[in-house]
């Protein structure tokens, strides 16, 4: 095909022809130029300037198959397939025929034209008008792939008129309409039994309704519905989330049934709490009224070892049922102001006696800096000293037992500061049971907080019991903001510590002075 060349001479019609073909040209509101009867562009408007991407003066008197897609077939004149040939020898094209323009960046283009016949002083002329198609062809492109891709799609899809009837279904709605069927007013029954509302609200408002969930025969679809711009339509796509609703349901019958059983444990706790706490206590007062009387030695060493393990079986019970408050959420908390040094010298005074009976130091410090009176849980405070109070001396065969009491020296929980004195009327106190036991290898230290857990698997069970007393004074101190700890070493005896967070202490309250409880010492 012919190269248009920028620099080559224009043979144009008369200056008076072209001032009036201009005039023409202009006046059409689409691609236009005009060809006068050689078969020469003698004038192009500014919209055909635009699509070609050459100047007027570039074009004027150049044959017009230069810019067509025509095959030519002779060396002279127009190829004998070019419309505007045909349109000079007087024959007529249909109206909006298509062919391809070739630009000036030797790029084709799609058009629609038209030619019509242009008198002039020197014969029959053409018209020709033509609309850059390049836009819509890829329009129509994506419009094809998308519709390829509904066709394709294992989501279902359905368009709804505007009295939400069916007016399209791609395959996998087809397969939905085969398995479903229709509802008695002609509708597809895996739609939503509202859908003719649903799609007039979508419609009337423009804007999309999700999460619309359908149940039929044991499956599940959640329909998303989209107004169709520019149409009376309302698109819905459906999404299978059978498994995810069967999971959830299978997950919420667990959840039921868990908590059935958790209710029936906790039923059978409260019926008979009662019932499991009083024979303990009675073999505990038989025991102590018993170790009053006149025995002899080996009488009363039986005895002792009564008490120990009445006292032992006494504490694993409320164990078990303070486990069970905090697996079931029952836990309460009460805080109160309690004299604390009146406090700690009541809880430890039956200790004192224990660590007495096996000839063991015993002393309990409070440090000055303690407030006299502070707010706490008195009775959950107790349990936490009296597990490690009483694990302590179970363990310790010879030396002696410090528990001390400060304010907390040491970062606690969620204090990012690192400041522990006075957060807005709360600080932290620390506890310390040092022992100088048996001692926790380190790789043991770590599972001793856990539920029933036991430091020592060997046949002498000699930590036995002390993992759900651990388990339980970890979960209390977590519920109430605290940490605890172990630091210990085997044959050097072991360090237990927690930290409590006091609530809105009475900062006016007067401070203690150091306070020394009375130190029990290991009779000769």
């Amino acid at each position: 095909m012919p190269v248009i060349v920028e620099s080559a001479t224009p043979q144009s019609s008369a200056p008076a022809e072209c001032g009036v073909a201009q005039l023409l040209l202009e006046a059409l509101p689409s691609c236009a130029l005009v060809v006068d009867p050689e078969g020469r562009i003698a004038a192009v408007n500014l919209q055909a300037e635009t699509v070609l991407g050459w100047r007027a003066e570039h074009l004027e008197g150049r044959l017009a198959h230069e810019i067509l897609d025509c095959r030519v077939e002779s060396g002279q004149g127009l190829p004998k397939n070019c419309p505007i040939a045909t349109v000079l020898s007087g024959g007529s094209i249909g109206t909006q025929s298509q062919m391809r323009v070739r630009c000036r960046d030797q790029s084709f283009r799609p058009i629609e034209y038209g030619c019509v016949p242009y008198p002039t002083a020197q014969g029959r002329g053409v018209i020709l008008a033509f609309r850059d198609l390049t836009r819509q062809m890829e329009l129509e492109k994506d419009l094809r792939r998308l519709a390829a891709i509904a066709e394709t799609s294992p989501i279902a899809i359905v368009e709804l008129n505007e009295d939400a009837n069916l007016v399209y279904a791609n395959p996998a709605m087809m397969a939905l309409l085969q398995t479903f069927g229709f509802t008695s007013d002609a509708r597809p029954a895996i739609l939503p039994i509202n859908i003719e509302n649903l799609a007039l609200q979508c419609r009337e408002t423009q804007a999309e309704i999700g999460g619309i969930e359908v149940g039929l025969k044991g499956s599940y679809y959640e329909w998303r519905l989209v107004p169709v711009s520019g149409e009376k339509l309302v698109r819905g796509y459906g999404i299978d989330v059978t498994a995810r609703k069967r999971a959830e349901i299978e997950l919420l019958q667990a959840k039921g049934k868990a908590e059935a059983a958790a209710h029936a444990k906790s039923e059978f706790l409260a019926n008979t709490k009662h019932e499991i706490r009083s024979p303990a206590y009675v073999i505990l007062g038989m025991a102590d009224l018993l170790a009053e009387t006149e025995l002899s030695d080996e009488q009363l060493e039986y005895v002792r070892t009564i008490q120990t393990s009445a006292e032992s079986l006494t504490r694993v019970i409320e164990n078990i049922l303070d486990m069970a408050a905090l697996e079931e959420g029952a836990t309460r908390f009460e805080t109160a102001y309690v004299d604390f040094r009146a406090f700690m010298a009541e809880m430890t005074a039956s200790f004192a006696q224990q660590a007495q009976r096996k000839a063991l130091q015993f002393s309990v410090t409070v440090s000055p800096q303690v407030p006299a009176n502070i707010p706490c849980d008195r009775r959950r405070l107790t349990q936490l000293l009296d597990n490690l109070i009483s694990n302590a001396i179970k363990f310790t065969e010879r030396g002696g037992i410090a528990v001390e009491v400060d304010r907390d020296t040491i970062s606690a929980a969620g204090d990012e500061a690192g400041e522990t004195l006075d957060h807005g009327g709360r600080f932290y106190l620390f506890f310390s049971v040092r022992d100088s036991g048996i001692g926790i290898p380190y790789d043991k230290q770590k599972i001793i907080f856990e539920s029933f857990a036991q430091a020592d698997s060997s046949s002498t069970r000699r930590y036995e019991g002390t993992g759900l007393g651990l388990a339980i004074s970890k979960q209390m101190l977590e519920m109430m903001g605290g940490i605890i700890g172990v630091e210990s070493e085997p044959g050097k005896g072991s360090r237990f510590w927690f930290s409590l967070p006091i609530p809105s202490a009475n900062e006016k309250s007067a401070i203690g002075t150091r306070s020394t409880l009375p130190e029990v010492a290991a009779p000769r």
